[in-house]
């Protein structure tokens, strides 16, 4: 009963946004500046990014076992959550990103914990270094911001070594990903804020990986990045109810569970080599 009281407000809420939708900017990255400050914070969504990346690392420890001396650019950083994480396994980072908010935020965090990381702002279509310069360029949950999405690969692939890797996630553009990263997380849940993404700008699999070939990578890789649990009708069931972090009252905090599995309708993961 009260699921069903719960589901039903649901739709009463999705009904009164239609009204809103149009009012609504989308991919409105002026979000990252606004909340810069939560980067750090437990609980936060935008902590949640810590979260992910146990498991893109634990995926990428196949092709970077060790990061002792690698030199890493993180493009779209953020706060440095992935940037502090490499730091402390011996790599050389750098961090650029479009928020100066959140750049600023990942200095000051940077600093208190004693750690040696460049951070830049910059865009991705044009970014400050110079050519051959890294060993592995990191872009997480970044391509479906960006201005122009080829362009940045182009910008990758220039700055990267010769045998660099691109390892990168991004989000699908299918009704499933609609669903769930836009109606169901921003719009119902609340749990991502209302415009953060827009759906025309996700990017399909196929696109993303003939782009990269006729860049210049070869060896690319596609996974899944799965959050749902492969669509399963109980994984959905919670994320409806509780949300992405299914914190109960009194217990723990239990986040969500990814799977890098074939799924590749919502979120996706990869790899790509530059081999000249």
């Amino acid at each position: 009963m009260v699921d069903d009281i719960k589901a039903a407000r649901a739709v009463q809420d999705y009904r009164k946004i239609g009204t809103e939708r149009r009012k609504i900017k989308r991919n409105d990255l002026e979000y990252y500046d606004l909340n810069a400050n939560k980067w750090w914070q437990s609980g936060e969504t935008l902590h949640l990014s810590n979260h992910l990346n146990e498991s893109r690392f634990k995926f990428f420890s196949s092709f970077v076992p060790n990061w002792e001396g690698v030199r890493v650019l993180d493009i779209g950083c953020g706060g440095g959550l992935a940037c502090e994480f490499l730091a402390k396994q011996g790599a050389n980072v750098s961090g650029i990103d479009l928020s100066l908010n959140s750049i600023e935020a990942a200095q000051e965090h940077a600093q208190h914990n004693k750690l040696k990381i460049d951070y830049r702002w910059g865009v991705g279509e044009k970014i400050p270094y110079d050519s051959n310069t890294f060993d592995v360029v990191l872009c997480f949950d970044v391509l479906e911001h960006v201005t122009d999405w080829q362009k940045v690969l182009a910008e990758i692939y220039r700055l990267l070594n010769p045998n660099g890797l691109f390892l990168f996630d991004t989000i699908n553009r299918t009704f499933k990903s609609k669903l769930i990263m836009i109606w169901l997380l921003e719009n119902i849940l609340n749990q991502m804020p209302r415009g953060l993404h827009d759906w025309n700008k996700f990017i399909k699999p196929q696109e993303l990986i003939d782009t990269s070939y006729n860049t210049g990578f070869t060896d690319v890789l596609i996974k899944g990045f799965d959050l749902t649990g492969g669509m399963s009708i109980k994984t959905l069931k919670n994320i409806l109810f509780q949300g992405l972090n299914n914190t109960k009252k009194g217990a723990d905090s239990e986040l969500f569970e990814i799977e890098i599995n074939d799924d590749i309708s919502i979120w996706y993961i990869g790899k790509g080599v530059k081999l000249l």
